[in-house]
Order: C-alpha cells, then sequence, then structure tokens
C-alpha cells in the first residue's frame, strides 16, 4: 500500500491506529450482542474484517497524520481525541 514508516515513540496511544479508528468500529459492530465463548466472538468479528474494503483500512492508516503532527509538536504529550 506504499505507506512510509514514521519515526514514533515505543509505546503511544494517541498513534494506535486501532485505539481510535478500528475498534471503537468494531465495538460498534458487536454493541448489544452476547457472546457465549471467545470462539463466538471470533465467528462474528472474522466477516467482520472479511467484508471491509481495502479503502477502510487505507483510511484508517491515513487518519493519524494530524494526530501524529501534535504529537510531535508536544513533544511526546497526550494528545486528546
Amino acid at each position: 500500500m506504499n505507506f512510509v514508516v514514521l519515526p514514533h515513540p515505543f509505546y503511544n496511544p494517541d498513534l494506535a491506529t486501532s485505539d481510535f479508528y478500528l475498534f471503537p468500529k468494531l465495538k460498534e459492530y458487536l454493541r448489544e450482542n452476547h457472546y457465549e465463548s471467545d470462539e463466538d466472538v471470533e465467528a462474528a468479528v472474522r466477516p467482520w474484517f472479511r467484508q471491509k474494503c481495502v479503502e477502510f483500512f487505507t483510511d484508517g492508516m491515513r487518519h493519524p497524520v494530524r494526530r501524529w503532527q501534535l504529537c510531535v509538536d508536544r513533544d511526546g504529550d497526550y494528545v486528546e481525541k
């Protein structure tokens, strides 16, 4: 997908795309459902991922650019959502 790896702190939750893009969308999909086992959750999640188009994932990877710049400008300090 021709992404360039940007320098970043080892772990910064502000830059974890999964924390502010992927997981909220997945949680919305799973909301109000009850699962009996981990296998049931996996069975629900796999088709959700499979039906997502490439643009869904590329949008998620492009979204953090603004947040990355804020983090750099603040010398790694927390960036509000």
